[in-house]
Parts: C-alpha cells; sequence; structure tokens
C-alpha cells in the first residue's frame, strides 16, 4: 500500500448505526423538498397522546385494526383533554383499519368472527398523586389493549 492510499473503511456497532441514520436523513431530505412529497400522516398513537385527563367525563375509546370477520381488532383509550381533534383520529382510525383489512385480505387471513366489546375508559390517577395531578385514560378491567 502506498502512503497516500487508505486502507478501507470498516463499519461497526455505533459509526455503522450513525453512518445510516445520517445516509437515511439524507433521503428523506432530498425527498422531502420536492413539491410532490406529501406530509406524513400522524399515527392513531401519535394523535392520542399522553391522553391525560382531569375525569372520566373526558376519557373516550376508539376501535382500532380490523378483524376479518369486521369490527375493530381491540380499543384504545384516548382524552378529549389530550386529544383536540377527534375527527381526524377517528379519519385516521378509520384509514389504519382499511389498511389492516387489504393485509388480511391479500393474506387471506381468517378470524373468529367473535366481537370485541367497547370496554369504556376511565381517568386513572396514579396512587399517591397530589391533589389535581392529572391521570390518564385506561381501558376498563378485561379489556385487551394494543400498545
Amino acid at each position: 500500500m502506498n502512503k497516500h492510499s487508505m486502507p478501507p473503511l470498516r463499519l461497526t456497532g455505533l459509526t455503522a448505526t450513525l453512518a445510516s441514520t445520517v445516509l437515511l436523513s439524507a433521503a428523506c431530505t432530498a425527498n422531502s423538498s420536492s413539491p410532490a412529497a406529501a406530509a406524513p400522516t400522524p399515527s392513531v398513537h401519535s394523535l392520542i397522546g399522553d391522553a391525560a385527563c382531569d375525569d372520566d367525563s373526558q376519557c373516550r375509546t376508539i376501535g382500532v385494526g380490523a378483524k376479518a370477520c369486521g369490527g375493530p381488532e381491540a380499543y384504545l383509550a384516548w382524552s378529549t383533554l389530550s386529544t383536540t381533534d377527534a375527527e381526524a383520529l377517528r379519519r385516521q382510525a378509520d384509514r389504519e383499519a382499511e389498511r389492516r383489512r387489504a393485509e388480511g385480505e391479500k393474506r387471506g387471513e381468517m378470524s373468529t368472527c367473535s366481537v370485541v366489546p367497547d370496554p369504556g375508559a376511565y381517568c386513572a390517577r396514579p396512587a399517591g398523586a397530589a391533589a389535581g395531578a392529572r391521570g390518564v385514560c385506561r381501558l376498563r378491567d378485561g379489556a385487551r389493549a394494543i400498545s
């Protein structure tokens, strides 16, 4: 090897991760600057946020996913305090359910066709929380949640 040539670069561990992150960021930046690029649609989880609540009246549920025979796979709790656009949340849940239905049909998935009942939601306060501390909307007991 002459004095001007360098040995081959070997990326391992953190260096490889950082390099791939930089490359992905550059690719995303290049794609997002085009006028045709659409802004990413927020997920149901990001629209729900922290689901903070002051009382049960602020807690709601939304069906998510799609069973092969129809209906949601599960429910998520959300808060009218944290989620200011309930209609946007519903539209996004519908879009995600439609994608899930299409995936299931493509794979030929079947289900038990059992109905997943809406469990309802309540405002759960942390044990020993100070007076006035905010709670978090949670599904009532026995509910199957998707995290």
